[in-house]
């Protein structure tokens, strides 16, 4: 038994113990047996092959990589790492593991001896390492440095590193090795715009610098996926399409938030249009994977619990021949007679790969490996984790990513809170406030002890937000069980320490931006261990309501741009130096910059 499963087994036996005991009590049997507890959940985060044609999983649940047999019936052996994996690459015996918990790493491990050969400090956030085109070099992606590292896994040292602009997930490069294009999360811009969007970032791989942002559809965001065509004409981006200039009161026709694929022309570094993955009165939420090869195209539906399969040249060829591809994310009959929607077994498919004529598609809230044959789209299933136990935070977080329940399939709470019940960098119209009054989407870090809830402080607390979002926003009456276990699951949130601190500390230019919140009084309402005094203020000549606006927390500030109510606010120094938020004496340009960078390093 691994330390992981040990500890958990450990924790849970008093209260097995107590259930035991209780049978004993009530039933008047005079012996019993205890079962111990099973093994909590793996939460594999990626997968890939090792040259033997095992399956390897990296397991955020467990802190470990684990080795499957080719079949994935039988678990070969486990390694540990120390801290959360994200992610994966092997060359040989060599496993590069990227793992992210204070900062962000590149661990390489030895597969046959489960030793740890090295641990490359890369950036906050890191994820998705790949080689370059000509495997000298790993690329790293760090989330939340909002930046891309180049490693020398050789002199284990990163050698250069380049800015993108908000959150790069993934990243792939051009068949001719002279650019790499990286996905970025998040929208970074205003969110009081008739057009938000997030962008794919061009790198130019000789000088290592960025050189183009590809703007996507008009509400893009939560881009996860990518590939590129085997022939290299066209590369394929996975993300969100929220319908934010449509009023909520259009939910039940499913605009509210839809899932889609952006297609961008490689040579020309220019997108092309957006495909639209749901059908009418049909949603696919909770879009994650794309992969394809001549044949099709494949997309995992984490939210719906399915993967599509795609007729990949007829689509390329409908697409192409497209009149308006300004009115085709629009079009929710596109894909009809081209696609095929496969049901997998378990909660939660996100990564995948292919394997010759199979696609592996582990489910991350279920711990079930499918195997699907890619021509007949028969599914084979293998239960990785038979005595996998729920926590009450696991089965909240995955009711919080289902969306099964909602009406139509069109959403789950992921959907506008993506990124771990964060934000989605977008201005909703809500149903609550009246037409025409969007608001900044926020994020659920401390919601439940920092009440009100909602920028209008509309609901009173965050238990009675919870449940009246799935009865309006996905026309659904929750269970007070299943309400109680999402609450604990968003309680359960903590921050992810700011790429702004050094070694865990201010800087020295935070350090005196600390002095300028003291000498503007910030502390009146942004005070105490959340920095908000649970009030509501009038901030500014345009104020809807009465009370004004709810004080928001200041912790992970740094992660919810845009802000201010309305997401006028692209970045925390405009909203000092533009909209001179709390500032009603003179400071200068210096302060300016010393307060924003205190306010981002909470």
């Amino acid at each position: 038994m691994d330390i992981q499963k040990l500890i958990y087994v450990n924790s849970n036996i008093l209260n097995i113990t107590l259930k035991g005991l209780m049978a004993v009590v009530f039933t008047g049997i005079s012996s019993t047996s205890f079962v111990l507890a099973g093994t909590p959940p793996f939460f594999p985060t990626d997968i890939t092959l090792s040259a033997k044609g095992e399956i390897v999983m990296t397991e955020k649940g467990m802190n470990r990589i684990s080795l499957f047999s080719p079949d994935g019936k039988k678990q070969l052996r486990s390694l540990p790492v120390d801290e959360p994996p994200t992610g994966i690459l092997l060359d040989g015996d060599k496993a590069y593991v990227t793992t992210t918990a204070n900062t962000g790493h590149l661990q390489i491990l030895s597969l046959s001896s489960g030793n740890k050969e090295a641990s490359i400090v890369t950036g906050s956030g890191a994820c998705s390492p790949i080689y370059g085109p000509d495997k000298k070099y790993i690329y790293v992606c760090n989330q939340f440095q909002n930046t891309v590292s180049e490693v020398d896994p050789g002199n284990r040292k990163v050698v250069r590193t380049v800015s993108v602009l908000r959150e790069p997930k993934s990243a792939i490069f051009s068949k001719d090795g002279r650019y790499m294009f990286v996905t970025n999360f998040l929208p970074a811009q205003r969110a009081d715009m008739d057009y938000v969007a997030a962008c794919v970032s061009v790198i130019e791989m000789d000088n290592f610098t960025k050189v183009k942002d590809i703007r996507l559809a008009n509400g893009s965001n939560a881009l996860r996926g990518i590939c590129i065509t085997p022939d290299g004409k066209y590369i394929y981006v996975s993300h969100n399409l929220g319908r934010f200039t449509v009023p909520t009161s259009q939910l039940q026709q499913g605009w509210m938030n839809t899932s889609a694929f952006s297609v961008i022309d490689v040579a020309r570094q220019e997108f092309l249009g957006a495909v639209v993955v749901d059908q009418p009165e049909q949603g696919a939420a909770g879009i994650w994977s794309i992969g394809c090869n001549d044949k099709f195209l494949f997309i995992s539906h984490s939210g719906t619990h399915e993967i599509s399969v795609i007729d990949h040249q007829a689509m390329l060829d409908k697409f192409l021949n497209y009149p308006d591809k300004a009115m085709l994310d629009y079009d929710l009959r596109f894909l009809y007679g081209l696609r095929k929607f496969v049901p997998l077994k378990g909660n939660g498919p996100r990564k995948m790969i292919m394997d010759g004529d199979r696609l592996l598609v582990p489910t991350y809230f279920a711990d079930i490996l499918n195997i699907v044959d890619i021509n007949t789209h028969e599914v084979t299933s293998v239960n990785l984790n038979p005595d996998r136990e729920e926590s009450a935070e696991n089965k909240g977080e995955r009711f919080f990513n289902d969306a099964s329940h909602c009406f139509q399939q069109w959403q789950s709470c992921n959907g506008c809170h993506p990124g771990d019940a964060r934000t989605d960098g977008m201005n909703w119209d809500l149903m609550n406030d009246g037409v025409g009054n969007s608001k900044n989407c926020k994020s659920l870090l401390f919601s439940h002890p920092t009440p009100p809830s909602m920028i209008s402080g509309i609901r009173e607390t965050a238990e009675h937000a919870v449940r009246a979002g799935f009865k309006f926003i996905q026309f659904f009456d929750i269970t007070e069980e299943d309400a109680v276990c999402v609450d604990a699951y968003l309680k359960s949130l903590r921050p992810v320490p700011s790429p702004y601190l050094i070694d865990g500390e201010l800087s020295e230019l935070a350090r005196e931006g600390r002095k300028v919140f003291d000498k503007l009084k910030c502390g009146e309402c942004h005070s105490g261990t959340y920095y908000t005094d649970f009030k509501m203020h009038r901030i500014g000549d345009d104020i809807e309501f009465e009370k004004g606006w709810d004080t928001p927390t200041l912790r992970e500030v740094w992660r919810t741009a845009p802000y201010l109510f309305d997401g006028r606010a692209a970045t925390m120094h405009e909203v000092f130096d533009v909209h001179k938020h709390g500032i009603d004496k003179k400071v200068s340009k210096k302060e300016i910059r010393a307060l924003t960078e205190y306010v981002n390093s909470l």
